[in-house]
């Protein structure tokens, strides 16, 4: 699904009818948000399925809110502390297990068919439970505003003294993109969030003698025992060039006539550099040593009249200051639009300038990404800033 761009139409009156140097100033601010739209991150199935032999750092840290959806979102987790629990999670196959995840004494089973991934089961200290029908977890590829369903059916044990019959379903949306400050105070800025939603319900009774855990679940053989439907929600943060998520935040909870009890809420950190050298992920090698290409690029376009341009911090909380070198002096003009080109901030026109330097106010702006387009002459150049 392609994002659709809805480029203000004033703008388009206004290329028609300016003059020509203007009608440059705008293309370049079309293509510039055509770019932006175009580059969110997209998951894939050679860049994001688990692989037999990964191991990576998962730190718990203090349970947050996922907040919003939609898109150019601005997440800011860097004011989130550890609880000191970081341990490591492993994945390897086991018997007729395609993937099995292990973390903190808690087994994932997982299976993967051609461009899906899907959950065969679980199994901790005290239950086993194995979905003779696995659901679906996740359809690659994924881009924003791809969703997904699939049911599951099965069986499990629980302290060796209950048996259960589950069924239930896996609702699964790329539901917001945007950029995350993570702790630490990294900042990813083309990063996909996925919404796991699994809906579990389970029947029980005594266990028998006679229970398989592998044999195919029927909800006839419970029928009139007391049904339990638990409810888990899982946010994921991914962002291009890693094979898991940076973030995870973790909810399950169920709901009765009193209201909804919450069972659990957790909040996981995966830091990117632990990624980074995953062994023989060579596929996402390729994506970060692009990225950083990308940027270097981006700074050697930068010839003509302009030397350098800097606007810092980015991202920034309060005032963003503007620095502009030139070869040779120009009339300096600074405007601060929002993503659909929408003018802000018109600052006066600075005339014939080799340095240019401005401190802005950025303290009554929303949270969210900004474009600071700077006309040196003839030339224009843009940032994309993001507003904590």
């Amino acid at each position: 699904m392609k994002n659709k761009i809805n480029f203000p139409v004033y703008l388009l009156s206004n290329y028609r009818n300016n003059n020509t140097q203007e009608r440059k100033h705008i293309l370049l601010l079309f293509l510039f948000v055509i770019c932006f739209a175009s580059a969110n991150a997209q998951l894939r199935s050679e860049l994001n399925l688990p692989r037999a032999g990964d191991e990576l750092v998962k730190e718990q840290v203090t349970f947050i809110e996922p907040g919003d959806s939609g898109e150019n979102q601005l997440w800011d987790f860097s004011k989130i502390t550890s609880f000191d629990d970081a341990y490591t999670v492993n994945y390897f196959t086991r018997d007729d297990w395609k993937i099995v995840g292990a973390e903190a004494g808690k087994l994932s089973f997982l299976s993967i068919s051609g461009d899906s991934m899907l959950l065969s089961g679980y199994e901790n200290p005290n239950t086993l439970v194995r979905y003779n029908r696995p659901g679906l977890l996740l359809h690659f590829p994924v881009e924003y505003g791809a969703a997904s369903q699939g049911r599951f059916q099965g069986r499990g044990k629980h302290h060796d003294r209950i048996e259960s019959i589950i069924s239930g379903k896996i609702q699964t949306i790329a539901d917001a993109s945007g950029s995350i400050i993570l702790p630490g105070n990294d900042t990813l800025n083309n990063v996909i969030r996925i919404h796991i939603r699994k809906i579990e319900n389970s029947s029980y009774i005594p266990i028998t003698s006679e229970f398989d855990i592998d044999l195919p679940a029927n909800d006839s053989l419970f029928s009139g025992s007391e049904l339990q439907t638990i409810f888990t929600d899982t946010y994921q943060w991914y962002e291009d060039g890693y094979r898991y998520p940076v973030f995870e935040t973790v909810e399950t909870y169920c709901n009765t006539t009193n209201g909804r009890i919450v069972l659990s809420s957790d909040a996981y950190f995966y830091h990117p550099a632990e990624q980074a050298f995953l062994p023989e992920d060579e596929a996402n090698q390729v994506v970060l040593e692009r990225k950083a290409a990308a940027k270097t690029a981006k700074l050697l376009e930068k010839t003509g009249n302009i030397i350098s341009l800097n606007c810092y911090p980015n991202p920034v909380k309060n005032h963003l200051t503007t620095e502009l070198n030139l070869r040779q002096p120009a009339n300096v003009d600074v405007t601060i639009l929002d993503m659909n080109g929408r003018p802000l901030l018109q600052l006066p026109s600075k005339t014939n300038v080799r340095y240019f330097r401005e401190t802005l106010d950025m303290q009554s702006y929303s949270p969210g990404y900004y474009l600071v387009k700077i006309s040196a002459g003839k030339e224009t150049t843009i940032e994309k800033i993001v507003k904590n």
